[in-house]
């Protein structure tokens, strides 16, 4: 066989990769954002064993992106993705953050946005502090459909703050399968009640429909406009892939200065 030296074959999707990275500057000339994926492993058989190999790869790929950042390897953000990262257990992320510092240069202080993603049921202030010794400045508490424990979402909130944690964030999903607008309105009047600094509302359409398309005049186009109604009422505003931030002096605050009546709280 002969290959035709007029026909240019496309290059293998690893090659372009690494001509991006060769085109990145020899010297921090901006810091990176690290975002790591953990899935769940909640339905395996060996959940435990899932987990750790699956970190066992996240942590190679990991050495090898250090290779070849190498120069450039400066984080300022690092946050957690994934369904299983809320239940990732304390003896798995210690070892990891030890490994991810020994390959790149992590940003401290207030230059920092290093976002831990957790639980918010049983959570305890211990656990909240060990986090901000950790080299945490935020903290993500991911919420069922349900919302199971949006009724501890004040006392968390107040306990991250005690412990140093500056930014907080309330992640729930929305157009589950079986969720209720009633389940819903209630997640978001406990979730506004703890005043978060963002809200990211998430759409979980659940197994075998289109994750990324939510069609007009659906449930889920119906439930994320309540999300974004209320929101905008308690003056959060849309921030792009943040979900909603809470503008510092807002509607509500200009509202009082001015002694307008206002909207009730959404319920």
């Amino acid at each position: 066989m002969h290959a035709d030296p007029h026909v240019t074959a496309p290059s293998p999707a690893w090659l372009n990769y690494l001509a991006a990275v060769a085109r990145f500057p020899l010297r921090d000339a901006r810091p990176l954002a690290l975002r790591l994926h953990i899935p769940s492993f909640a339905g395996d058989a060996d959940p435990d064993g899932a987990l750790d190999t699956y970190l066992g790869y996240l942590k190679r790929e990991a050495a090898m992106h250090a290779v070849l950042l190498a120069g450039v390897s400066t984080i300022r953000q690092l946050s957690f993705e994934g369904a299983g990262a809320s239940q990732l257990p304390e003896c798995r992320l210690d070892p990891l953050l030890a490994h991810l510092r020994r390959q790149f240069r992590f940003l401290d202080g207030d230059t920092a946005e290093h976002e831990a993603t957790i639980d918010p049921g049983g959570v305890t202030p211990g656990r909240l502090a060990r986090l901000r010794a950790q080299g945490f400045s935020r903290i993500r508490f991911e919420l069922d459909a349900a919302g199971t424990h949006a009724g501890q979402l004040e006392a968390q909130v107040a306990a991250a703050r005690a412990a140093g944690l500056g930014t907080v964030c309330m992640a729930f999903p929305f157009g589950a399968p079986d969720q209720e607008f009633g389940q819903l309105r209630r997640m978001l009047g406990a979730v506004l009640a703890a005043a978060p600094e963002r809200v990211l509302p998430c759409h979980r359409p659940g197994a075998g429909r289109d994750e990324d398309t939510i069609t007009a005049g659906s449930v889920a186009q119906r439930m994320l406009q309540l999300c974004s109604d209320h929101l905008d009422i308690a003056s959060y505003a849309p921030s792009g892939a943040d979900g909603y931030v809470r503008l510092r002096g807002g509607r509500a605050h200009r509202l009082r200065r001015a002694g307008l009546p206002q909207r009730g709280r959404p319920v």
